[in-house]
């Protein structure tokens, strides 16, 4: 790569340099050093690009966080859902894995699921209904696009849930980076509905709350972690207590 940048600088400084070059010459020379500079740059910017993913390696991992919030065009009266959904991507290529923590759904819903969803649009400027139909870059039929991530069980009002081997990416052609995450006010019915809709969004209801999907440091999800590790020990306690 550098002894590319340096033939660039010394090819500018022989055509400053060369008094006795035509004017003609000299805007073929230019429009060469541009061509060239634009080449370079393309292939740095790859370079950089790889270097940044990691090549697989320990830094190759992709981390994102989407900070949720009710969508602008609720009522007041309706559930406010608030919370953070983070993913994590090892490798390119590689599924994702994310913690989803929300809360602000109606107490009384213990037993009830709701549908998230990756949208289209990182746009949030008339709440959630901005963030257009679900991300579906193949042109594939619900519940098969990237962020088709099903149901979630709801209890006391809030949901706490760590899944793996998510059908999404963070990195390549079909990131969902700066796209949307939508909570929905229902189920989905996983294409199963037998209407039209059922193919596009699984008949999930109304848009509760969103947000936006931006790359973040590894420290967020280090602490999901650290509690998810918390739970599951407070989990095999009250188990035990209760054997």
């Amino acid at each position: 790569m550098l002894p590319l940048l340096c033939a660039c600088l010394l090819l500018v400084a022989r055509a400053s340099g060369g008094s006795d070059v035509s004017s003609d010459a000299h805007f073929n020379t230019e429009e060469h050093i541009r061509d060239m500079h634009a080449k370079v740059t393309e292939i740095w910017q790859e370079v950089t690009g790889r270097q940044a993913a990691g090549g697989g390696g320990p830094d190759a991992t992709l981390y994102t966080a989407c900070h949720v919030r009710p969508s602008a065009t609720l009522d007041a009266s309706e559930p406010q859902v608030t919370g953070l959904v983070l993913f994590r991507q090892l490798a390119p290529g590689a599924r994702l894995d994310a913690f989803f923590e929300l809360e602000g759904f109606p107490a009384e819903s213990n037993g009830s699921s709701h549908a998230i969803h990756v949208h289209q649009f990182g746009d949030m400027s008339q709440g959630c209904e901005s963030t257009g139909p679900h991300y579906n870059p193949l042109g594939v039929q619900h519940p098969q696009h990237p962020g088709d991530f099903g149901n979630f069980p709801v209890r006391d009002g809030s949901l706490w849930k760590y899944r793996t081997g998510l059908a999404a990416s963070l990195s390549g052609p079909h990131s969902i980076v700066g796209r949307a995450v939508v909570v929905h006010a229902g189920e989905d019915d996983l294409g199963r509905g037998g209407n039209p809709a059922s193919l596009e969004n699984g008949n999930a209801g109304r848009r509760l709350a969103c947000c936006v999907v931006g790359l973040s440091g590894p420290a967020p999800w280090a602490r999901q972690a650290l509690e998810h590790t918390e739970r599951k020990k407070r989990r095999r306690e009250s188990e035990c207590k209760a054997a």
